[in-house]
């Protein structure tokens, strides 16, 4: 039992990391998307902040890797305190962080949807093909997210299973 812990603590500890990292690197992408062009014989710009969604998505991914430090050096408290009330708070707080950050993803894959492929009912254009770097790298970004989402996803099971444990042998 005990080096199931520790293998759950090492696994924790990795996520934590990762979300940290996949998010910290989403956000600088999203923050930093930026192109001009010319477009039908005009000059166009294409920038994260023309659009709320990818905003809300690069500042949920700032918030979630500012959580996940956080978050990070609370794993080792709880390691070493090992109170099982402490891995009810850990699952709440990474089911919130996931729940904001797949909706910034859910947000920004909209909004780079249409972008790519436009939306003939709507008559709006795709972009993509005048702003090729842009929608690299929020498309990048997005991904990156997804996958830090993923990261969260993961470690709210372990907070969850981890706290189911202690509750039972607790009993």
């Amino acid at each position: 039992m005990k080096s199931l812990h520790k293998v759950s603590h090492g696994a924790q500890i990795f996520l934590r990391i990762f979300a940290l990292v996949a998010s910290a690197i989403s956000a600088w992408l999203m923050l930093t998307a930026e192109e001009k062009a010319i477009v039908y014989g005009m000059a166009m710009s294409a920038k994260y902040s023309y659009s709320p969604a990818f905003k809300f998505a690069a500042f949920a991914n700032v918030v979630a890797s500012a959580f996940a430090l956080l978050s990070l050096c609370l794993t080792f408290i709880v390691i070493r305190k090992g109170n099982p009330s402490n891995y009810f708070f850990l699952f709440m707080h990474d089911l919130v962080i996931m729940s904001v950050v797949l909706g910034g993803c859910a947000a920004a894959t909209a909004i780079g949807y249409v972008g790519k492929y436009g939306n003939s009912e709507a008559g709006w254009l795709p972009i993509c093909d005048h702003f090729t770097s842009f929608c690299n790298r929020v498309t990048s970004s997005v991904i990156l997210s997804y996958a830090s989402t993923v990261s969260f996803l993961f470690l709210t099971v372990i907070s969850a299973l981890n706290s189911r444990q202690f509750r039972l042998s607790n009993s």
